[in-house]
């Protein structure tokens, strides 16, 4: 009886263990200034004004463990804004521009769908691509849209939130 009890214990510290996921995010977003000049009377922005930089969101397991017996995890990113100063006409847009640094072999074949078409960022939180598997700097850009000389000049702010959630 005493030695099913501390098989029973030990496979209960197994079962409530979390799994942990790390997500790594580097780069910025930078826009082209030359973008924002208007050098002709009468005329207005371009319709869309897309970053000249990326950011790089990395996906990994941050458990040994997990990383030997789940390798193939199943995972899914959302994203949404919070608007500091913003004007509702302007769109920002996100689009997944590559597939990242992934496992290839037999046992570990991390793989990435969704999220290559733009989308626009909403305050409510929305799918944007999923995965498997541990990737490395996925690639992501932003669009600006809707930006004109009548919204005036105004210093514009906003937070995108990105959130990965087991799938």
């Amino acid at each position: 009886m005493r030695i099913l009890l501390i098989i029973g214990l030990l496979g209960c510290s197994f079962v409530l263990k979390a799994q942990v996921m790390e997500v790594l995010v580097d780069g910025t977003i930078n826009f082209d200034q030359n973008n924002f000049t208007i050098s002709n009377a009468g005329t207005d922005f371009p319709n869309s004004i897309q970053s000249e930089s990326s950011l790089y969101l990395s996906v990994l397991s941050g458990d040994e463990w997990d990383k030997k017996l789940n390798p193939n995890r199943k995972w899914k990113v959302e994203v949404r804004k919070e608007d500091l100063i913003w004007d509702e006409e302007i769109q920002l847009e996100i689009v997944r521009t590559g597939d990242g640094y992934g496992n290839k072999n037999r046992h570990n074949k991390s793989k990435i769908y969704d999220g290559t078409n733009y989308q626009i960022i909403e305050s409510i939180s929305s799918y944007f691509f999923r995965g498997k598997g541990q990737i490395t700097e996925i690639p992501i850009e932003i669009r600006l849209s809707g930006l004109s000389i009548v919204h005036g000049a105004k210093d514009y702010e906003t937070n995108v939130i990105l959130t990965v959630y087991d799938d």
